[in-house]
């Protein structure tokens, strides 16, 4: 690949394509259309003070969630790029009920959150779009649930698009991750973070820790496990937990950490969506070198078993959550 310096996230992702000769082209167009979303959401978001967007609609969504107006505005901005891109047959949303069928669509299908992390929008924390690609395995022109309801192992590419001090888009197509930052003088994402690796070393840990009278006891005992390792000579681990799933794993990403949202008693089926959130950073993860669990298998692995199929996720540096299953393990002999 050409020097690095001045890469932006379009000629990266040609780049990335010339490698495979049988590529059409359509996966990398699509991409950079995620990436034009992700530029018109970033303008929102910074300007949602003054254009009057910040707040509620005091509307209810699927997830029994309020919606926030930006919420309705990313729906809106990834339906109107992305669904008319003519490269996608279906989009899965959080915020729908129900599959939107594009009927001029193309070879794939994409899950997303539209706005991650929405509830803190008004206290100005970063939130971010994550979204996941699968191709189409059905012919034809119909969308059966064979397209729809794929492991996150099937995933040819996912990412997130975070909205802090800066716009970065974080992806992976399979063959490592890569970070580009949003440079709005020019309107183009260059690269600034290329090939991130998530080493063996763990600095942060996330979770929320007010949920502990409602933990399973393996909980417990995998945090006593981790935090041992702190002592009087030093501290080796810190507590960081912003409560913004996609601020909290790039966090992590960058510094080496790990998060958490076990299933408790109050979410026995666990908090947060396979297909939307856990999956596409499962991916990015272990193209990092990391992984992703739900305490018992891989996340990866997990078969959805409807749209908005909830589970517990443990997800950063390998040796972190392989503990986690450990203590599950032992939990239950």
């Amino acid at each position: 690949m050409p020097g690095t310096h001045g890469l932006t996230l379009t000629a990266h992702i040609r780049n990335t394509q010339s490698l495979h000769p049988e590529a059409r082209g359509e996966l990398s167009a699509l991409l950079t259309q995620v990436g034009v979303a992700g530029k018109m959401i970033s303008s929102k978001v910074n300007m949602a003070g003054l254009l009057g967007v910040l707040g509620s609609t005091g509307k209810i969504n699927v997830q029994g969630e309020i919606v926030q107006k930006l919420d309705e505005m990313a729906e809106d901005v990834m339906q109107d790029i992305v669904g008319g891109s003519g490269l996608v047959c279906a989009m899965l949303s959080e915020e729908r009920k129900d599959i939107l069928e594009i009927e001029t669509g193309g070879r794939y299908v994409i899950a997303y959150d539209p706005l991650d992390g929405s509830s803190n929008i008004d206290a100005n924390v970063s939130i971010g779009t994550i979204f996941s690609i699968f191709r189409k395995l059905s012919p034809g022109t119909e969308v059966t649930r064979a397209d729809t309801m794929q492991k996150g192992c099937e995933q040819v590419a996912a990412g997130y698009i975070l909205y802090g001090s800066s716009t970065v888009f974080v992806y992976t197509a399979g063959e490592g991750v890569h970070g580009f930052t949003l440079d709005p003088s020019v309107g183009e994402y260059i690269l600034s973070h290329p090939d991130i690796r998530l080493d063996g070393k763990c600095k942060c840990f996330s979770i929320n820790q007010c949920n502990a009278p409602y933990w399973d006891a393996w909980v417990h005992d995998w945090i006593a496990r981790v935090m041992e390792r702190n002592d009087a000579d030093k501290r080796r681990i810190s507590g960081r937990h912003i409560g913004s799933l996609v601020a909290d794993f790039h966090r992590n990403l960058i510094y080496g950490g790990v998060f958490a949202y076990p299933t408790d008693a109050r979410s026995p089926k666990g908090k947060l969506r396979l297909m939307y959130e856990a999956s596409p950073l499962a991916f990015i993860a272990e193209q990092a070198g990391g992984y992703a669990s739900d305490g018992r298998i891989s996340i990866l692995d997990l078969e959805p078993e409807e749209l908005h199929h909830r589970t517990g996720l443990i997800i950063g540096n390998r040796p972190e959550v392989e503990l986690a299953e450990d203590c599950v393990g032992r939990a239950s002999i």
